[in-house]
Protein backbone atom coordinates (compact mmCIF):
# COMPACT_ATOMS: atom_id res chain seq x y z
CA UNK A 1 0.00 0.00 0.00
CA UNK A 2 1.45 3.60 -1.00
CA UNK A 3 2.12 6.08 2.17
CA UNK A 4 0.48 9.18 2.70
CA UNK A 5 2.41 12.02 1.85
CA UNK A 6 2.10 14.31 4.86
CA UNK A 7 0.81 17.94 3.70
CA UNK A 8 3.56 21.09 3.14
CA UNK A 9 3.74 23.69 6.13
CA UNK A 10 2.48 26.86 4.40
CA UNK A 11 5.41 29.34 4.33
CA UNK A 12 5.18 31.80 7.41
CA UNK A 13 3.24 34.80 7.48
CA UNK A 14 4.31 38.55 6.33
CA UNK A 15 6.96 40.05 7.59
CA UNK A 16 6.75 44.06 8.69
CA UNK A 17 9.28 46.44 7.22
CA UNK A 18 9.44 48.98 8.80
CA UNK A 19 9.46 52.49 7.03
CA UNK A 20 11.44 55.40 6.63
CA UNK A 21 10.74 58.83 7.88
CA UNK A 22 9.13 60.80 5.63
CA UNK A 23 12.40 63.18 3.75
CA UNK A 24 15.02 60.36 5.01
CA UNK A 25 17.47 60.28 1.89
CA UNK A 26 19.71 57.53 1.00
CA UNK A 27 22.41 60.18 0.36
CA UNK A 28 25.57 59.56 2.73
CA UNK A 29 27.20 62.17 3.90
CA UNK A 30 26.30 64.23 0.91
CA UNK A 31 28.28 62.31 -1.34
CA UNK A 32 25.44 60.77 -3.56
CA UNK A 33 25.46 57.11 -2.16
CA UNK A 34 22.31 55.18 -3.38
CA UNK A 35 21.70 52.06 -1.67
CA UNK A 36 18.89 50.43 -3.21
CA UNK A 37 18.04 48.63 -6.54
CA UNK A 38 17.44 45.77 -4.72
CA UNK A 39 14.00 43.61 -6.00
CA UNK A 40 12.49 40.52 -4.47
CA UNK A 41 13.29 36.97 -6.19
CA UNK A 42 10.73 34.43 -5.30
CA UNK A 43 12.07 31.44 -3.67
CA UNK A 44 11.11 28.08 -6.37
CA UNK A 45 9.95 25.35 -3.98
CA UNK A 46 12.73 22.59 -3.59
CA UNK A 47 11.95 19.17 -5.18
CA UNK A 48 10.28 16.76 -2.79
CA UNK A 49 13.45 14.39 -1.96
CA UNK A 50 13.41 10.61 -2.38
CA UNK A 51 10.85 8.35 -0.30
CA UNK A 52 12.84 6.27 2.50
CA UNK A 53 13.10 2.61 1.41
CA UNK A 54 13.12 -0.44 4.40
CA UNK A 55 16.35 -2.42 4.05
CA UNK A 56 18.79 -4.81 6.37
CA UNK A 57 20.54 -2.72 9.57
CA UNK A 58 24.25 -3.40 9.60
CA UNK A 59 23.65 -4.49 13.13
CA UNK A 60 21.73 -7.27 12.04
CA UNK A 61 23.77 -8.51 9.22
CA UNK A 62 26.93 -8.63 11.44
CA UNK A 63 25.10 -10.31 14.30
CA UNK A 64 23.45 -12.74 11.99
CA UNK A 65 19.91 -11.98 13.76
CA UNK A 66 16.89 -12.48 11.51
CA UNK A 67 15.76 -9.83 9.41
CA UNK A 68 12.22 -10.40 9.74
CA UNK A 69 9.82 -7.42 10.09
CA UNK A 70 13.20 -4.98 10.30
CA UNK A 71 12.89 -1.90 8.69
CA UNK A 72 15.71 0.75 8.43
CA UNK A 73 15.44 4.31 7.32
CA UNK A 74 19.06 5.33 5.98
CA UNK A 75 19.73 9.32 5.64
CA UNK A 76 19.01 11.06 2.67
CA UNK A 77 22.88 11.61 1.03
CA UNK A 78 23.35 15.35 -0.55
CA UNK A 79 24.69 15.35 -3.66
CA UNK A 80 26.87 18.23 -4.56
CA UNK A 81 25.64 19.68 -8.02
CA UNK A 82 27.72 22.09 -9.57
CA UNK A 83 25.86 24.54 -12.42
CA UNK A 84 28.64 25.56 -15.39
CA UNK A 85 27.21 28.56 -16.84
CA UNK A 86 28.81 27.35 -20.22
CA UNK A 87 26.21 24.78 -20.05
CA UNK A 88 23.46 27.29 -20.01
CA UNK A 89 24.75 29.30 -23.20
CA UNK A 90 27.20 31.48 -22.21
CA UNK A 91 30.31 31.92 -24.29
CA UNK A 92 33.26 33.78 -22.09
CA UNK A 93 34.56 35.31 -24.97
CA UNK A 94 34.42 38.74 -23.72
CA UNK A 95 31.72 39.75 -26.99
CA UNK A 96 28.62 37.89 -26.55
CA UNK A 97 26.31 39.29 -24.07
CA UNK A 98 26.04 36.40 -21.73
CA UNK A 99 23.40 38.12 -19.59
CA UNK A 100 20.52 35.59 -20.23
CA UNK A 101 23.01 32.28 -19.87
CA UNK A 102 24.82 33.64 -16.43
CA UNK A 103 20.75 34.49 -14.99
CA UNK A 104 19.15 31.16 -16.51
CA UNK A 105 22.44 29.49 -14.81
CA UNK A 106 22.24 31.39 -11.70
CA UNK A 107 18.07 30.33 -11.39
CA UNK A 108 19.19 26.95 -11.66
CA UNK A 109 21.12 26.92 -8.57
CA UNK A 110 20.02 24.42 -5.81
CA UNK A 111 21.06 24.15 -2.08
CA UNK A 112 24.09 22.61 -2.16
CA UNK A 113 25.01 23.35 -5.47
CA UNK A 114 28.17 25.17 -7.18
CA UNK A 115 27.50 28.05 -9.75
CA UNK A 116 30.78 27.49 -11.95
CA UNK A 117 32.12 30.31 -14.15
CA UNK A 118 35.04 28.78 -16.08
CA UNK A 119 38.20 30.51 -17.87
CA UNK A 120 36.62 32.99 -19.71
CA UNK A 121 35.15 36.82 -19.98
CA UNK A 122 32.00 36.59 -19.12
CA UNK A 123 29.71 39.65 -20.66
CA UNK A 124 26.84 40.99 -18.60
CA UNK A 125 25.30 43.85 -20.96
CA UNK A 126 21.85 43.49 -19.94
CA UNK A 127 20.79 47.88 -18.06
CA UNK A 128 17.35 46.18 -17.73
CA UNK A 129 17.61 43.46 -15.04
CA UNK A 130 14.63 43.16 -12.98
CA UNK A 131 16.61 40.65 -9.82
CA UNK A 132 19.25 43.84 -9.69
CA UNK A 133 22.32 42.48 -10.26
CA UNK A 134 23.73 39.83 -12.44
CA UNK A 135 24.15 36.96 -10.05
CA UNK A 136 20.72 36.69 -7.41
CA UNK A 137 21.54 33.89 -4.68
CA UNK A 138 18.19 34.43 -2.22
CA UNK A 139 16.28 32.01 -0.32
CA UNK A 140 19.32 29.26 -0.75
CA UNK A 141 21.88 27.51 1.99
CA UNK A 142 25.12 25.83 1.12
CA UNK A 143 25.59 27.76 -2.18
CA UNK A 144 28.70 28.52 -3.70
CA UNK A 145 29.84 30.96 -6.76
CA UNK A 146 33.32 29.80 -7.91
CA UNK A 147 35.51 31.16 -10.33
CA UNK A 148 38.14 29.67 -12.72
CA UNK A 149 41.72 31.31 -11.81
CA UNK A 150 41.35 33.05 -15.33
CA UNK A 151 37.75 34.27 -15.03
CA UNK A 152 36.21 37.06 -14.95
CA UNK A 153 32.37 38.88 -14.84
CA UNK A 154 32.64 41.71 -16.79
CA UNK A 155 30.17 44.46 -16.34
CA UNK A 156 29.28 46.00 -19.35
CA UNK A 157 25.97 47.97 -18.62
CA UNK A 158 26.62 51.27 -17.50
CA UNK A 159 23.59 53.76 -18.69
CA UNK A 160 25.49 55.35 -22.19
CA UNK A 161 24.09 58.98 -21.29
CA UNK A 162 24.64 59.72 -17.80
CA UNK A 163 27.29 56.71 -16.78
CA UNK A 164 25.66 55.43 -13.86
CA UNK A 165 25.41 51.96 -13.00
CA UNK A 166 22.08 49.65 -13.26
CA UNK A 167 22.87 46.36 -11.10
CA UNK A 168 25.26 44.97 -8.39
CA UNK A 169 27.81 42.34 -10.05
CA UNK A 170 26.55 39.59 -7.02
CA UNK A 171 23.96 40.03 -4.92
CA UNK A 172 22.62 37.67 -1.61
CA UNK A 173 19.89 38.31 -0.01
CA UNK A 174 18.33 36.32 2.77
CA UNK A 175 17.06 33.97 4.29
CA UNK A 176 20.61 32.36 2.91
CA UNK A 177 23.63 30.41 5.13
CA UNK A 178 26.15 28.99 4.28
CA UNK A 179 27.24 30.78 1.06
CA UNK A 180 30.77 30.88 -0.11
CA UNK A 181 32.51 33.21 -3.54
CA UNK A 182 35.51 31.93 -4.21
CA UNK A 183 37.89 33.72 -6.69
CA UNK A 184 35.38 36.20 -8.02
CA UNK A 185 36.48 38.58 -10.05
CA UNK A 186 34.35 41.05 -11.17
CA UNK A 187 34.89 44.28 -13.08
CA UNK A 188 33.34 47.14 -14.44
CA UNK A 189 34.01 47.54 -18.06
CA UNK A 190 34.32 51.59 -17.97
CA UNK A 191 34.47 54.34 -15.54
CA UNK A 192 31.43 55.35 -14.25
CA UNK A 193 29.88 57.89 -12.02
CA UNK A 194 29.33 56.94 -8.00
CA UNK A 195 25.64 55.25 -9.03
CA UNK A 196 23.85 51.91 -8.10
CA UNK A 197 25.79 49.15 -8.72
CA UNK A 198 27.90 47.44 -5.61
CA UNK A 199 30.23 44.47 -6.77
CA UNK A 200 29.50 41.87 -4.33
CA UNK A 201 26.44 43.11 -1.95
CA UNK A 202 24.55 40.83 0.72
CA UNK A 203 21.81 42.33 2.83
CA UNK A 204 20.04 39.99 5.80
CA UNK A 205 18.31 41.33 8.73
CA UNK A 206 19.67 41.51 12.43
CA UNK A 207 16.37 42.04 13.35
CA UNK A 208 15.43 38.46 12.81
CA UNK A 209 11.95 39.39 11.75
CA UNK A 210 11.27 42.86 11.03
CA UNK A 211 12.79 42.84 7.60
CA UNK A 212 10.99 40.82 4.78
CA UNK A 213 14.39 39.63 3.06
CA UNK A 214 15.28 37.39 6.27
CA UNK A 215 18.95 36.66 7.72
CA UNK A 216 21.80 36.28 6.17
CA UNK A 217 24.29 33.66 8.23
CA UNK A 218 27.96 32.40 7.18
CA UNK A 219 29.03 34.18 4.45
CA UNK A 220 32.45 33.43 3.02
CA UNK A 221 34.63 34.99 0.50
CA UNK A 222 37.80 34.06 -0.34
CA UNK A 223 40.26 35.41 -3.25
CA UNK A 224 37.80 37.66 -4.41
CA UNK A 225 38.24 40.85 -6.66
CA UNK A 226 36.48 43.72 -8.04
CA UNK A 227 37.52 46.82 -10.02
CA UNK A 228 35.43 49.80 -11.18
CA UNK A 229 32.00 49.77 -8.92
CA UNK A 230 29.97 52.31 -9.85
CA UNK A 231 29.27 51.76 -5.68
CA UNK A 232 30.85 49.93 -3.23
CA UNK A 233 33.24 46.69 -4.06
CA UNK A 234 32.03 44.86 -1.56
CA UNK A 235 29.20 45.81 1.32
CA UNK A 236 27.59 43.43 4.27
CA UNK A 237 24.25 44.39 5.76
CA UNK A 238 22.40 43.05 8.46
CA UNK A 239 25.14 39.62 8.27
CA UNK A 240 26.41 37.50 10.67
CA UNK A 241 29.44 35.34 10.68
CA UNK A 242 31.50 36.82 7.89
CA UNK A 243 34.75 34.95 6.98
CA UNK A 244 37.09 37.41 4.20
CA UNK A 245 40.17 36.49 2.92
CA UNK A 246 42.39 37.64 -0.10
CA UNK A 247 39.71 40.52 -0.85
CA UNK A 248 41.04 43.11 -3.33
CA UNK A 249 38.74 46.31 -4.00
CA UNK A 250 40.13 49.32 -6.84
CA UNK A 251 38.90 52.35 -7.94
CA UNK A 252 35.29 51.54 -6.68
CA UNK A 253 33.05 54.93 -6.43
CA UNK A 254 31.86 54.23 -2.82
CA UNK A 255 33.81 52.17 -0.18
CA UNK A 256 36.12 49.56 -1.04
CA UNK A 257 34.56 47.52 2.06
CA UNK A 258 31.44 48.39 3.84
CA UNK A 259 29.60 46.97 6.80
CA UNK A 260 26.58 48.15 8.01
CA UNK A 261 24.79 46.41 11.25
CA UNK A 262 27.12 42.85 10.82
CA UNK A 263 28.21 41.12 13.89
CA UNK A 264 31.39 38.20 14.18
CA UNK A 265 33.82 38.74 11.37
CA UNK A 266 37.07 37.76 10.37
CA UNK A 267 39.23 39.54 7.71
CA UNK A 268 42.22 38.83 6.43
CA UNK A 269 44.60 40.17 4.14
CA UNK A 270 42.32 43.12 2.29
CA UNK A 271 43.81 45.69 -0.13
CA UNK A 272 41.92 48.70 -1.14
CA UNK A 273 43.47 51.27 -4.20
CA UNK A 274 42.05 54.36 -4.46
CA UNK A 275 38.33 54.02 -3.17
CA UNK A 276 36.24 57.07 -3.75
CA UNK A 277 35.89 56.61 -0.41
CA UNK A 278 36.86 54.84 2.93
CA UNK A 279 38.98 51.98 2.19
CA UNK A 280 37.31 50.12 4.96
CA UNK A 281 33.71 51.33 6.74
CA UNK A 282 32.50 49.87 9.91
CA UNK A 283 29.34 52.03 10.25
CA UNK A 284 26.25 51.35 12.07
CA UNK A 285 23.96 54.69 12.71
CA UNK A 286 22.11 55.76 15.62
CA UNK A 287 18.46 56.45 15.24
CA UNK A 288 15.84 57.02 18.63
CA UNK A 289 14.49 52.89 18.03
CA UNK A 290 15.81 49.81 16.26
CA UNK A 291 15.15 50.83 12.65
CA UNK A 292 14.98 49.48 8.87
CA UNK A 293 15.61 52.44 6.32
CA UNK A 294 13.98 50.39 3.54
CA UNK A 295 15.01 52.42 0.85
CA UNK A 296 18.80 53.23 1.74
CA UNK A 297 18.57 49.18 3.38
CA UNK A 298 20.17 50.40 6.35
CA UNK A 299 20.02 49.77 9.93
CA UNK A 300 19.75 51.92 13.05
CA UNK A 301 20.27 50.87 16.68
CA UNK A 302 19.63 53.70 19.79
CA UNK A 303 22.84 52.34 21.37
CA UNK A 304 25.82 49.48 20.61
CA UNK A 305 24.51 46.41 20.43
CA UNK A 306 26.13 42.64 18.93
CA UNK A 307 24.89 44.00 15.76
CA UNK A 308 26.87 47.25 15.72
CA UNK A 309 29.49 45.62 13.46
CA UNK A 310 30.20 43.62 16.73
CA UNK A 311 33.48 41.00 17.50
CA UNK A 312 35.35 42.09 14.30
CA UNK A 313 38.89 40.81 13.64
CA UNK A 314 40.57 42.47 11.34
CA UNK A 315 44.55 41.61 9.97
CA UNK A 316 46.87 42.51 7.91
CA UNK A 317 44.86 45.24 5.82
CA UNK A 318 46.78 47.30 2.96
CA UNK A 319 45.22 51.00 2.12
CA UNK A 320 46.62 52.67 -0.85
CA UNK A 321 44.80 56.04 -1.55
CA UNK A 322 41.03 56.89 -1.43
CA UNK A 323 38.89 59.98 -1.39
CA UNK A 324 37.81 60.21 2.18
CA UNK A 325 39.31 57.66 5.15
CA UNK A 326 41.45 55.00 4.85
CA UNK A 327 39.54 53.16 7.55
CA UNK A 328 36.27 54.12 9.13
CA UNK A 329 34.72 53.10 12.71
CA UNK A 330 31.05 54.96 13.61
CA UNK A 331 28.58 53.00 15.83
CA UNK A 332 31.37 49.63 16.46
CA UNK A 333 31.90 47.49 19.29
CA UNK A 334 34.29 44.98 20.23
CA UNK A 335 36.94 45.46 16.88
CA UNK A 336 40.42 44.69 16.64
CA UNK A 337 42.62 46.01 13.94
CA UNK A 338 45.90 44.42 13.54
CA UNK A 339 47.97 44.95 11.02
CA UNK A 340 47.15 47.96 9.11
CA UNK A 341 49.33 49.57 6.54
CA UNK A 342 47.47 53.51 4.87
CA UNK A 343 49.48 55.62 2.56
CA UNK A 344 48.37 58.60 0.56
CA UNK A 345 45.22 59.50 1.91
CA UNK A 346 45.23 62.66 1.30
CA UNK A 347 41.48 64.49 1.94
CA UNK A 348 41.22 62.16 5.64
CA UNK A 349 42.56 60.06 7.86
CA UNK A 350 44.02 56.94 7.98
CA UNK A 351 41.95 55.72 11.03
CA UNK A 352 38.95 57.48 11.58
CA UNK A 353 36.97 56.94 14.41
CA UNK A 354 33.42 59.18 15.20
CA UNK A 355 30.59 59.97 16.66
CA UNK A 356 27.48 62.41 16.17
CA UNK A 357 25.21 63.33 17.88
CA UNK A 358 21.01 63.39 15.97
CA UNK A 359 21.24 67.41 16.27
CA UNK A 360 24.17 67.57 14.53
CA UNK A 361 23.82 68.30 10.23
CA UNK A 362 26.56 65.74 9.41
CA UNK A 363 23.70 63.69 7.52
CA UNK A 364 23.97 60.26 9.25
CA UNK A 365 24.84 59.74 12.93
CA UNK A 366 26.59 57.52 15.18
CA UNK A 367 27.17 57.24 18.89
CA UNK A 368 30.66 56.31 20.14
CA UNK A 369 32.72 53.30 19.12
CA UNK A 370 33.91 50.89 22.39
CA UNK A 371 36.54 48.25 22.50
CA UNK A 372 38.36 48.92 19.53
CA UNK A 373 41.93 47.82 19.44
CA UNK A 374 44.42 48.89 16.43
CA UNK A 375 47.91 47.66 17.51
CA UNK A 376 50.74 47.29 14.83
CA UNK A 377 49.77 50.42 12.18
CA UNK A 378 52.24 52.09 9.73
CA UNK A 379 50.17 55.53 8.20
CA UNK A 380 52.37 57.13 5.48
CA UNK A 381 51.85 60.12 3.72
CA UNK A 382 48.25 60.90 4.70
CA UNK A 383 46.41 64.16 5.69
CA UNK A 384 45.54 62.95 9.25
CA UNK A 385 47.22 59.47 11.22
CA UNK A 386 44.58 59.09 13.59
CA UNK A 387 41.59 60.45 14.39
CA UNK A 388 38.84 60.47 17.17
CA UNK A 389 35.94 62.93 16.94
CA UNK A 390 33.32 63.27 18.67
CA UNK A 391 30.14 65.36 17.45
CA UNK A 392 27.74 66.06 20.48
CA UNK A 393 24.96 67.87 20.56
CA UNK A 394 24.36 70.80 23.05
CA UNK A 395 21.94 68.32 25.52
CA UNK A 396 24.55 65.88 27.06
CA UNK A 397 24.44 62.44 26.21
CA UNK A 398 27.89 60.22 26.95
CA UNK A 399 26.56 57.96 24.05
CA UNK A 400 28.42 60.09 22.16
CA UNK A 401 31.14 60.93 24.21
CA UNK A 402 32.36 57.58 25.89
CA UNK A 403 34.75 56.27 23.24
CA UNK A 404 37.05 53.15 24.41
CA UNK A 405 39.66 53.56 22.08
CA UNK A 406 43.62 52.02 22.07
CA UNK A 407 46.09 52.15 19.78
CA UNK A 408 49.40 50.87 20.32
CA UNK A 409 52.84 50.26 18.29
CA UNK A 410 52.26 52.77 15.77
CA UNK A 411 54.34 54.00 13.36
CA UNK A 412 53.39 57.69 11.43
CA UNK A 413 55.53 59.83 9.07
CA UNK A 414 54.31 62.77 7.05
CA UNK A 415 51.18 63.55 7.80
CA UNK A 416 50.11 67.48 6.85
CA UNK A 417 47.39 68.03 9.21
CA UNK A 418 47.49 65.82 12.62
CA UNK A 419 49.24 62.46 13.20
CA UNK A 420 47.24 61.91 16.03
CA UNK A 421 43.71 64.03 17.44
CA UNK A 422 41.43 62.98 19.82
CA UNK A 423 38.92 65.84 19.98
CA UNK A 424 35.44 66.78 20.75
CA UNK A 425 34.34 69.98 18.62
CA UNK A 426 32.03 71.09 21.80
CA UNK A 427 32.86 71.86 25.40
CA UNK A 428 31.40 68.19 26.00
CA UNK A 429 35.06 66.01 26.71
CA UNK A 430 35.23 62.82 24.83
CA UNK A 431 36.74 60.32 27.02
CA UNK A 432 38.59 56.90 26.59
CA UNK A 433 40.92 57.49 24.54
CA UNK A 434 44.73 55.09 25.13
CA UNK A 435 47.94 55.92 22.79
CA UNK A 436 50.84 53.69 23.53
CA UNK A 437 54.48 53.26 21.58
CA UNK A 438 53.83 55.86 18.79
CA UNK A 439 56.12 57.04 16.55
CA UNK A 440 55.83 60.69 14.68
CA UNK A 441 58.19 61.78 12.02
CA UNK A 442 56.59 64.67 10.25
CA UNK A 443 57.55 68.33 8.77
CA UNK A 444 54.68 69.98 7.84
CA UNK A 445 54.17 73.59 9.23
CA UNK A 446 50.31 73.78 8.35
CA UNK A 447 47.07 72.71 10.30
CA UNK A 448 48.21 70.94 13.16
CA UNK A 449 51.66 70.90 11.84
CA UNK A 450 51.59 66.93 11.77
CA UNK A 451 51.87 66.78 15.04
CA UNK A 452 49.98 64.78 17.94
CA UNK A 453 46.85 66.99 19.63
CA UNK A 454 44.07 66.59 22.37
CA UNK A 455 41.13 68.73 22.58
CA UNK A 456 38.61 68.75 25.11
CA UNK A 457 39.47 65.24 26.45
CA UNK A 458 39.53 63.28 29.76
CA UNK A 459 40.90 60.58 30.82
CA UNK A 460 43.05 60.29 27.95
CA UNK A 461 46.67 58.16 28.38
CA UNK A 462 50.19 58.19 26.38
CA UNK A 463 52.56 55.77 27.21
CA UNK A 464 55.98 56.22 24.92
CA UNK A 465 54.92 58.64 22.79
CA UNK A 466 57.77 59.96 20.43
CA UNK A 467 57.34 62.81 17.95
CA UNK A 468 60.37 63.73 15.51
CA UNK A 469 59.59 66.69 13.49
CA UNK A 470 62.03 68.90 10.96
CA UNK A 471 60.54 72.23 11.66
CA UNK A 472 61.04 74.49 14.58
CA UNK A 473 57.25 74.36 15.33
CA UNK A 474 54.33 73.35 18.22
CA UNK A 475 54.71 69.61 17.58
CA UNK A 476 52.20 68.34 20.98
CA UNK A 477 49.56 70.45 21.54
CA UNK A 478 47.06 69.73 24.42
CA UNK A 479 43.88 72.04 25.41
CA UNK A 480 41.14 71.79 27.71
CA UNK A 481 42.85 68.01 28.64
CA UNK A 482 41.46 67.16 32.07
CA UNK A 483 42.88 63.62 33.96
CA UNK A 484 45.45 63.59 31.48
CA UNK A 485 48.18 60.61 32.23
CA UNK A 486 51.52 60.79 29.64
CA UNK A 487 54.45 58.73 30.78
CA UNK A 488 57.74 58.82 28.52
CA UNK A 489 56.32 61.58 25.84
CA UNK A 490 59.65 62.94 23.82
CA UNK A 491 59.40 66.06 21.30
CA UNK A 492 63.28 66.57 19.07
CA UNK A 493 63.44 69.56 16.71
CA UNK A 494 65.65 68.68 14.14
CA UNK A 495 65.83 71.85 12.24
CA UNK A 496 69.25 73.05 11.42
CA UNK A 497 68.43 76.57 10.26
CA UNK A 498 66.29 78.07 13.15
CA UNK A 499 63.82 81.12 13.10
CA UNK A 500 65.01 84.07 15.35
CA UNK A 501 62.04 83.37 17.55
CA UNK A 502 61.19 80.15 17.60
CA UNK A 503 57.83 79.10 19.20
CA UNK A 504 57.53 76.18 21.78
CA UNK A 505 57.27 72.48 20.54
CA UNK A 506 54.88 71.07 23.42
CA UNK A 507 52.11 73.34 24.86
CA UNK A 508 49.71 72.65 27.46
CA UNK A 509 46.61 75.12 27.98
CA UNK A 510 43.80 74.68 30.46
CA UNK A 511 44.94 70.70 31.31
CA UNK A 512 45.47 68.94 34.65
CA UNK A 513 46.76 65.05 35.32
CA UNK A 514 50.24 64.10 35.67
CA UNK A 515 52.96 64.34 32.62
CA UNK A 516 55.98 61.81 33.60
CA UNK A 517 58.87 62.02 31.60
CA UNK A 518 58.65 64.69 29.26
CA UNK A 519 61.78 65.06 26.97
CA UNK A 520 61.98 67.93 24.75
CA UNK A 521 65.54 68.36 22.36
CA UNK A 522 66.56 70.73 19.73
CA UNK A 523 70.86 70.21 19.10
CA UNK A 524 70.32 73.89 16.84
CA UNK A 525 68.24 75.69 19.42
CA UNK A 526 69.27 79.49 20.20
CA UNK A 527 69.52 79.98 23.80
CA UNK A 528 66.95 82.05 24.22
CA UNK A 529 64.84 79.04 22.97
CA UNK A 530 61.72 77.97 25.83
CA UNK A 531 60.30 75.06 24.40
CA UNK A 532 57.85 74.47 26.84
CA UNK A 533 54.08 76.47 27.14
CA UNK A 534 52.20 76.65 29.66
CA UNK A 535 48.48 78.43 29.78
CA UNK A 536 46.14 78.06 32.76
CA UNK A 537 43.14 80.84 31.84
CA UNK A 538 42.15 80.58 35.39
CA UNK A 539 43.16 84.12 37.48
CA UNK A 540 43.73 82.71 40.38
CA UNK A 541 44.99 79.23 40.65
CA UNK A 542 43.57 78.89 43.91
CA UNK A 543 40.07 79.79 43.33
CA UNK A 544 40.47 77.34 40.33
CA UNK A 545 38.11 73.84 40.72
CA UNK A 546 40.53 72.65 38.53
CA UNK A 547 43.41 70.48 39.63
CA UNK A 548 47.28 71.46 38.39
CA UNK A 549 49.17 69.89 35.54
CA UNK A 550 52.25 67.91 37.11
CA UNK A 551 55.21 67.69 34.88
CA UNK A 552 58.20 65.82 34.96
CA UNK A 553 60.97 66.27 32.73
CA UNK A 554 63.95 64.27 32.30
Amino acid sequence: MQRRRRPRRPGGQGLVVCQPAAGRSAVHRGRGRDLRGVANVRRRPEPPGPRHRGGLSRRHLLLGLPAVGVVVAFARHEVHRTVNVRHHGAKGDGVTDDSAAIQRAAASLRPNSTLYFPRGSYRFADRTTRSGAAVVIAGLDKVTVEFAPDAELVMDNLDPAARTGTSHGILVHGPAADVELRNVTIRWSQPATRSMGDGIRVVGDPFSRWWHRGPVNRVTLSHCSIQGSPQAGVIMIGTSDIRIAGLRSENTRADGLHFNGCRRARIDDYTAVDAGDDGLALVTYYGPAKLVDADAQTFSFPDLTEWSNGDFAVSNVSIKGGRANGVRLAGARGVTLTGLAVAGVDSGAAVMIDSAGPDNDVGWHYVASRGVRVVDLAVDSCETGIHVLARPDDKIDRRFTDFDVTVEDAAIRDCTNWSVRAESLTAQRITGFELRSCTVEASSSTGGNGGVGLANTTHSRLESVSIRHSKAVLAFAATEVGDLAAEQLAVTITDGDPPAEPGPCTGFENCDGVVDGLRMAWDAAPATWSPLQLIDDAADVRQSTRRRLTIRTL
